[in-house]
């Protein structure tokens, strides 16, 4: 009789912090879905699970490393396709686009960086969201959005983005 009580608890449980994790998520998403020019072509590629945040500024070096790592893949293309930058004729409305992403992203993890912004207090929640979606301009896209939700998980207190390659 006790293991099956036992057993009861844990799925009871189990069950209720799934259910909690998904309305963090879908409140993300929702937050993604009010922000875009077309939010019906939106299509997610990903989310993870919804995490502790300590701060909304702070990343684990994990997470940093693999900012980094696509924020480099990015400008490895966009070196590529411009000539290092230095032929215009080639910027395209998609890699003006990309370009324009991508320096809203370094400048906000540069700032995050040279911040050093220590582990806080646990502040709330963060959900990752990879997607795709189409601009004002018609440009298909690809990005990764952070949203940090409050500690209840009802309010969203910050969004940071990095554009996909």
């Amino acid at each position: 009789m006790r293991k099956i009580i036992i057993l009861a608890l844990a799925a009871f449980m189990f069950t209720a912090c799934a259910n909690k994790n998904k309305g963090y998520v879908d409140r993300a998403v929702k937050n993604l879905e009010a922000s875009l020019d077309y939010p019906k072509q939106l299509k997610i590629i990903a989310t993870s699970k919804a995490d502790s945040a300590f701060g909304n500024n702070y990343f684990t070096r994990d997470e940093m490393r693999g900012m980094l790592k696509v924020t480099g893949k990015v400008t490895d293309i966009l070196k590529a396709k411009t000539n290092n930058l230095s032929d215009e004729s080639k910027i395209d409305a998609y890699t003006a686009n990309l370009m324009q992403r991508q320096m809203n992203a370094i400048s906000d993890i540069q700032a995050m960086v040279y911040r050093n912004t220590p582990k806080g207090q646990w502040s709330g929640w963060k959900v990752k969201i990879d997607y795709e979606c189409v601009d004002k301009n018609s440009v298909k896209y690809r990005a990764e959005r952070w949203v940090f939700l409050d500690k209840k998980g009802e309010e969203v207190v910050k969004t940071f983005e990095i554009p996909l390659p």
